[in-house]
């Protein structure tokens, strides 16, 4: 056999590889799709694995179960936020990337945010702080979501840069004839960012000038010209100030952004923080723990002071004024109820009311504690920022506290379906919604999801979008094609894409309610609340 070389010339131009079953070659492929598979297929197993952490941590015995636990929780959010830069880039790169405009309240978006990097600065005992100008108007039309990914990445690298200090967030405005130029600033007393990664991240020339073999330019350059290219794409722009990195590791460094905007209401309509000057007392078995609560306070302008439970009964002995107590109930780590009882022998509810936090379901201790007086709220983790807040200024304003459903509390236990095709998803799951207390059934498609509806009155409707067979658009369709609002569940879709418009596509197709992976449990048992009783008739069979 002759190997000479038939080419014509040295180099020939490489051919692409065409697939086995006929289909066109690899290099024509869509990015953009690969992409979208990509990240559909690692979102589902990162589900998985937050969501497994995250009832760990719950049902952790021990401070070195919870510690692990927070571990893989925290791993899988980064490379979740890695994953979600990697794709938002290629988007941008394409120009395929739209904004979603709609109202929204911006100081909660915020405060939101801050809630979400609550633990992780907690971890590396730093101050958050935020503060908005009076005339911020409350309500305002932009994309909440893209303002928030702006927000979030600002903070992360923030904390990530500061070993000491804190991280602090302003907010203001200024008008621009019709419209409004709102001010975000992010501050942080860290170590500085790097000029090469700014020059490239903040310039057109995104990587030019970087050292790209140093580790972790990379992703810090793609993170900060996706945040400059959202910004910009709001008619707005990105700025930095900093010490500069040779001037020490607590130079500090200033991020500034601004978005034009439309505002709903006058600035007059805003409201004052209803928690200022509030002083708590936070009480838990754990270190990191009480410092996560009081940020979460002191984030509202409470000030709070930590104890563990012989401090805290010395604090209160010795006459401290508090004006209210949060105390974690988590045997045997902590007896929650026997230190109510304690503080309630020393102050009465007017003088000092408690909100207990518990790490499971309400017994008849604690409901007899609470009927008795020993107690004024009982929340369940784990515990979403604004139920919280609403518990505070409730409790400490000595209003009566108005139940509410809680995860493993629920009004009455509701029927739910879940749609996945994916094992590992579908025992994740099955296993969220058995914990908030919920009957489910699972299926593996979208055409058994519609046959299971047929048979059964389910309150909602769990539905990946991608499955075999039929997808969840298809079968949502069909549906709300079939059954007529009020007689059907609510549909509620599990994607795990990060393509614009997939939020838009859902709800047109007929779901009533979406939500992006990974699923956390907070998240989810709101989102189930909102299906008791939404059913209003029952179908004929």
């Amino acid at each position: 056999m002759d190997l000479k070389d038939e080419t014509e010339g040295p180099n020939p131009p490489a051919q692409p590889i065409p697939m086995a079953n006929g289909q066109p070659p690899l290099s024509v492929v869509a990015r953009e799709d690969l992409l979208a598979d990509f990240g559909h297929q690692l979102r589902n197993e990162l589900n998985a694995i937050v969501s497994a952490a995250s009832m760990l941590s719950a049902t952790a015995t021990t401070s070195e179960q919870r510690e692990l636990s927070a571990i893989v929780e925290t791993g899988a959010n980064r490379v979740a936020r890695l994953l979600d830069d990697i794709l938002d880039a290629a988007i941008i790169q394409t120009g395929d990337i739209e904004l979603a405009l709609h109202p929204f309240d911006v100081r909660a978006s915020v405060e939101s945010c801050l809630g979400m990097v609550v633990e992780e600065a907690g971890g590396k005992s730093l101050e958050l702080s935020f503060r908005a100008e009076p005339d911020v108007p409350s309500v305002i039309i932009g994309d909440s979501r893209r303002i928030e990914q702006v927000m979030l990445a600002l903070l992360h690298g923030g904390i990530e840069r500061t070993e000491r200090g804190g991280i602090g967030v302003e907010l203001s405005c200024q008008p621009r004839g019709d419209l409004i130029e709102l001010h975000f600033r992010v501050h942080d007393t860290g170590r500085g960012v790097p000029a090469r990664i700014l020059r490239s991240g903040l310039g057109d020339d995104t990587g030019a000038e970087a050292q790209l073999d140093v580790p972790g330019d990379a992703l810090a350059i793609v993170s900060l010209s996706i945040c400059r290219r959202l910004v910009e794409m709001m008619d707005g722009e990105l700025r930095v100030e900093q010490g500069g990195v040779e001037k020490g590791p607590d130079a500090g460094t200033t991020f500034e952004f601004t978005i034009l905007t439309q505002a709903m209401h006058a600035p007059a309509a805003v409201q004052q923080r209803t928690l200022e000057g509030m002083r708590v007392l936070v009480i838990a078995a754990d270190a990191t723990e009480r410092r996560v609560m009081a940020l979460q306070t002191e984030l509202w302008g409470a000030p709070a002071t930590v104890a563990n439970v012989a401090d805290a009964l010395a604090l209160v002995q010795a006459g401290q004024p508090f004006d209210i107590a949060i105390v974690e109930h988590r045997r045997p780590a902590i007896d929650g109820l026997a230190l109510s009882i304690a503080l309630r022998s020393l102050r009465s509810p007017a003088q000092l009311p408690i909100v207990l936090v518990t790490a499971a379901a309400p017994g008849p201790e604690e409901a007899g504690a609470a009927d008795s007086g020993v107690v004024q709220a009982t929340l369940i983790k784990p515990v979403p920022p604004h139920k919280l807040h609403d518990v505070m200024a409730q409790v400490g304003t000595h209003q009566e506290v108005t139940p509410e459903p809680h995860p493993e509390v629920p009004p009455g236990v509701l029927k739910v379906l879940v749609a996945e095709d994916n094992p590992l998803n579908q025992n994740t799951l099955r296993r969220l919604v058995g914990k908030l207390g919920h009957h489910v059934d699972v299926v593996s498609n979208g055409r058994e999801a519609v046959a299971a509806v047929a048979r059964e009155q389910y309150d909602a409707v769990l539905m990946d979008v991608l499955m075999p067979e039929m997808d969840g658009l298809q079968a949502a369709e069909a549906i709300v094609r079939r059954w007529p609002r009020g007689t059907r569940p609510r549909l509620v879709a599990l994607t795990a894409m990060a393509a614009p418009g997939d939020q838009d596509r859902c709800l047109r197709a007929g779901f009533d309610d979406y939500m992006s992976k990974p699923i956390h449990l907070d998240e989810l048992s709101e989102t189930l609340s909102a299906a008791a009783g939404w059913r209003a008739t029952p179908r004929g069979m």
